[in-house]
């Protein structure tokens, strides 16, 4: 099944990439041209008060040890067997400058039209194009994007077992002992209808934690400063090379349009679900979510290869590994030596608050997305993110594949419904 994925997730992007790229270009330039007709400008004061909120609410649940997971990856992926790798920054910048426009796209359709992505999907396409995107959101989050934090808590807690209390963690007791008792813990909270209280907990450190992140990166470039130039042309000199692209210029674009997407979910719609309080009018919210989405990826892309570069030069432990356990760690690793304990303290909080955060949150899509009873709503996901968290613990690599896929899936079909809401002729736009 891991192979059959696998292989389904590569013919989709290889095939369908340029399709995606075209209908994201077109989709940003019938924006820019129906803008105006379908949102007036908002030239009321900024209430940061409800920017700092809808601001929150979007970094929440975009904020996630997964970004740090990815990127790596992604390194992984591009590099030749475990040299270079930092080419990916520029693969997923150029992801960025289309995909980018995208975030405002939608969320400004989905405000204007007073619909979650899903009734958009609908009332743009069909029902049944409407209930795959459902089933497929709902997977994606609480299945794939949770199983890349149940990945970065394990190499949290498996790093502190081994430096601090001489335990190595086998896959068994990594199950019992790791991913059991925080499906249990979340179970409860689920059953005991409290997870609103969590999450909203949770999510107001958030904002506070990314600052803290920014700050101990700043400290980190002010430790490295002979790297800083290193670094760029390390990127320069990887990305054109022919290794940086694997086979050339499509491999090199997807590795570049698959990051983008899952460190900043662009055109997944959840964007328009973090959106969905309207907090503000349908061009600040955009704005707001756009801004949310820049943050996280450069909190993604530019930190995490910069401290995991410099590591993996400078530090004996830390090498590109084709074990996402023994990347992790030695981005862990680099940190603590060159912050020492500061540092370490923000990136574990970090991992922890917002693993703990994607993983709970997961549960408001399949709120907000699935027509069904609570039970049933419970059900599903208890069950996809235990057969997650098992994964992530025997083979992650099943998950990564199936991000890819259902990425690709979720993307398309929002993409579609997009084009066709911009396609119509502007006197005949439903509002």
């Amino acid at each position: 099944m891991a192979n059959w994925i696998n292989h389904l997730a590569n013919i989709s992007w290889y095939t369908y990439l340029p399709l995606l790229i075209i209908l994201g270009l077109f989709i940003s330039i019938r924006m820019i041209q129906i803008r105006d007709y379908i949102s007036p400008v908002d030239d009321s004061k900024w209430n940061l008060v409800t920017i700092k909120e809808a601001l929150s609410i979007s970094l929440a649940s975009k904020m996630g040890t997964g970004a740090i997971i990815g990127v790596l990856a992604a390194m992984w992926l591009s590099s030749d067997t475990g040299v270079g790798g930092e080419g990916v920054v520029l693969w997923i910048f150029i992801g960025m400058f289309v995909m980018l426009p995208i975030t405002y796209s939608e969320v400004l359709f989905t405000q204007v039209s007073k619909l979650t992505p899903r009734y958009f999907i609908k009332k743009q396409l069909n029902n049944r194009f409407a209930q795959i995107y459902a089933i497929g959101l709902v997977t994606l989050y609480a299945f794939g994007f949770v199983g890349f934090q149940f990945t970065g808590v394990q190499t949290v807690v498996r790093l502190f077992s081994e430096q601090h209390l001489a335990y190595t963690f086998t896959e068994t007791s990594a199950l019992i002992g790791i991913v059991l008792p925080i499906l249990l813990g979340v179970t409860i909270v689920i059953l005991t209808k409290s997870h609103a209280i969590f999450i909203n907990t949770l999510s107001s450190m958030i904002f506070s934690l990314v600052i803290a992140y920014l700050l101990f990166f700043i400290i980190f470039l002010i430790n490295t400063p002979d790297y800083w130039l290193e670094y760029g042309q390390r990127i320069v000199t990887d990305f054109l090379q022919f290794r940086s692209a694997g086979v050339g210029l499509p491999l090199g674009l997807i590795i570049g349009f698959q990051r983008i997407i899952q460190v900043g979910e662009t055109s997944l719609g959840t964007s328009s679900l973090s959106s969905s309080a309207r907090l503000n009018s349908p061009r600040r919210e955009a704005e707001v979510q756009t801004f949310a989405t820049i943050i996280c990826i450069f909190v993604a892309v530019i930190v995490s290869s910069y401290v995991f570069s410099y590591g993996h030069y400078h530090i004996a432990d830390v090498a590109l590994s084709e074990s996402g356990f023994d990347r992790i760690k030695g981005f862990i690793l680099t940190v603590y030596s060159v912050t020492g304990y500061f540092g370490l303290s923000i990136v574990l909080a970090f991992f922890i608050i917002s693993g703990f955060t994607t993983i709970l949150g997961s549960f408001h899509y399949i709120n907000t997305t699935l027509k069904l009873t609570l039970n049933k709503r419970i059900a599903i996901y208890l069950l996809l993110i235990s057969v997650s968290g098992c994964l992530s613990v025997a083979n992650f690599d099943v998950i990564f594949d199936a991000t890819n896929l259902l990425m690709f899936i979720v993307g398309g079909i929002n993409l579609i419904a997009m084009a066709r809401f911009v396609s119509q002729k502007i006197q005949h736009v439903t509002l």
